[in-house]
């Protein structure tokens, strides 16, 4: 099952707007008090990582927990060879997650360049498979993308959909998965956006949350972007039935 701890009540079952009982059991959840991330559970990264051609180092510096918010910071300034910093941090080696109800409640930032990133990568030590639970492009603030993306037989395969939404930088809103050993299915703010029975994951996998800058797919920051810009994370919670 992976490296999760119990931290809520055995049994305690919420309710949905119904009142009656919720299947989906709280069994592990983050909700970042205190004045740092907690080793325990978190993996700060300090890497230029270049992958899509990105433009930024994930510099230390850049996580901040303030009055219970994880803050991601995005900056304009030279580091490591990049002309921009950014923050990742991941439950890798800690908390693992595999089927479930996983949600983050973030509010993601908005502008040309910026791709904030929330998603779970195998324990393997593979590149596949990989489930972003949201990606968003930064000029494209009412574009949600979900995707998994798999390997069979040495090949590489992709399920996904791009959905249209409300602006999405403009506030908080709770992303989420329901994975289940056939299927997956992409939550906003609790309502179903793509379900997905494509080669779903049977791994134990852990979480990944950052902001890259630049690359391939979401090109470079411009003129019109605001720096230093912030995601920000309230809440993590994870559910099993």
């Amino acid at each position: 099952m992976g490296y999760w701890f119990m931290q809520f009540t055995p049994g305690f079952h919420a309710m949905d707007k119904s009142g009656a009982a919720d299947p989906w059991k709280l069994v592990w959840y983050e909700q970042f008090r205190g004045s740092e991330v907690d080793p325990d559970r978190w993996n700060v990264l300090d890497d230029s990582r270049g992958d899509g051609q990105r433009s930024q180092h994930y510099k230390p510096e850049n996580i901040e927990i303030d009055e219970g918010v994880l803050k991601i910071h995005t900056k304009e300034e030279a580091s490591e060879g990049f002309p921009y910093t950014s923050g990742a941090l991941t439950t890798k080696g800690k908390v693992l997650f595999k089927y479930g109800k996983l949600e983050v409640r973030a509010k993601l930032p908005a502008g040309q360049g910026l791709l904030p990133a929330i998603w779970l990568w195998n324990n393997q030590g593979k590149e596949f498979p990989e489930i972003d639970i949201v990606e968003m492009l930064g000029q494209e603030p009412g574009q949600l993308w979900n995707t998994i993306h798999y390997e069979v037989n040495g090949t590489y395969g992709r399920d996904f959909t791009m959905t249209n939404l409300p602006d999405l930088t403009t506030d908080y809103h709770t992303y989420g998965i329901e994975w289940e050993p056939e299927k997956i299915t992409f939550l906003v703010d609790g309502a179903p956006v793509f379900t997905s029975t494509e080669y779903v994951p049977q791994e134990d996998m852990y979480l990944f949350i950052n902001t890259a800058v630049g690359g391939n797919w979401v090109e470079e920051p411009d003129s019109t972007t605001e720096l230093p810009a912030q995601m920000l994370i309230d809440w993590i919670r994870y559910y099993q039935k």
